[in-house]
C-alpha cells in the first residue's frame, strides 16, 4: 500500500475548492506528500508507507556527566554501531521519508567490560531538572524547532499522553524529514545530579519515531 491509498492527498480541503488549507488538520501521510511535492519528489508519494524510528546515543564521560552542555545527536552515526544507532548517516536514503509525530530522550547503562545493558529509562524519569533541558531540531541549516523544553515530556504536564505515564514528547506538528537532507537534534542540558558508577558506561539517547516511506520498487523502477 502506497502513500497515497493511504490519504496522501487529504490535504486539499473540498470546502474551499481543492485548495490546502492552512487550518486543517493535515494527517502524516498528507504531511510526507505536501512537503516532498514541494521539493520536487513527486514520487515519492508512490513509495510503501511504513513505521520508521531513527535513534542515536551520545556516550557520556566523567568530565561531562552532571553538568550544563549541549548533545548533537545523530551528526555522528557513522562512528557507532549498534546497539547505539541504527543509521549509519543522518540523511534518509532515496525514497525515504519520516513524518515525526513523537520524540523519546532516554539513558542507557552498560557493563563497560561487556557492553551489556543493564538498565534503560526515559532522560527525565531518571535525573532530577532534566524537564528543564532544552532542544532545538535542524534540518539541513534550518531549524525547525527551536529552543523547546523537555517540560511536556513530564507525565504531570504531558499534553498528548495516553497512558498513565508517558514520557514523550509529541510536537505539535508533524515534522517532515525528507531524504537526503541532513538532520541534527541538539538538546542543552542542565546542571544535574548524574553520575557515572565505576565499571559503568552511560549513554543518553534520541529516538524520532513516526510514519515513514520506504523505497517501493514496483512502482518506481
Amino acid at each position: 500500500m502506497d502513500l497515497r491509498s493511504r490519504g496522501a492527498n487529504r490535504f486539499n480541503s473540498k470546502k474551499s475548492g481543492g485548495v490546502g488549507s492552512p487550518f486543517q488538520n493535515v494527517t502524516a501521510n498528507s504531511k510526507i506528500a505536501m512537503v516532498n511535492n514541494a521539493l520536487g519528489n513527486r514520487s515519492l508519494k508512490r513509495n510503501q508507507g511504513s513505521s520508521v524510528e531513527v535513534y542515536d546515543y551520545i556516550t557520556q564521560t566523567a568530565g561531562t556527566i552532571g553538568t550544563s552542555q549541549t548533545l548533537t545527536f545523530f551528526s555522528n552515526v557513522n562512528t557507532k554501531n549498534f546497539p547505539l544507532t541504527n543509521v549509519q548517516q543522518n540523511q534518509l536514503q532515496v525514497g525515504e521519508s519520516l513524518s515525526v509525530e513523537y520524540i523519546a530522550f532516554t539513558r542507557i547503562s552498560q557493563v563497560t567490560a561487556t557492553g551489556s545493558i543493564t538498565e534503560c529509562t526515559a532522560l527525565v524519569t531518571t535525573i532530577g531538572g532534566m524537564n528543564l533541558g532544552q532542544f532545538s531540531f535542524n534540518l539541513d541549516n534550518s531549524r525547525i524547532i527551536k529552543i523547546n523544553s523537555l517540560i511536556r515530556t513530564n507525565s504531570v504536564f504531558n499534553p498528548k499522553g495516553t497512558t498513565g505515564v508517558s514520557n514523550l514528547y509529541f510536537p505539535d506538528t508533524d515534522l517532515v524529514i525528507p531524504p537526503q537532507i541532513s538532520y541534527t537534534l541538539e538538546l542543552r542540558t542542565p546542571v544535574n545530579n548524574d553520575t557515572i558508577a565505576a565499571g559503568t558506561t552511560i549513554s543518553y539517547g534520541c529516538h524520532l519515531f513516526g510514519t515513514g516511506s520506504i523505497l517501493n520498487l514496483k512502482t518506481n523502477v
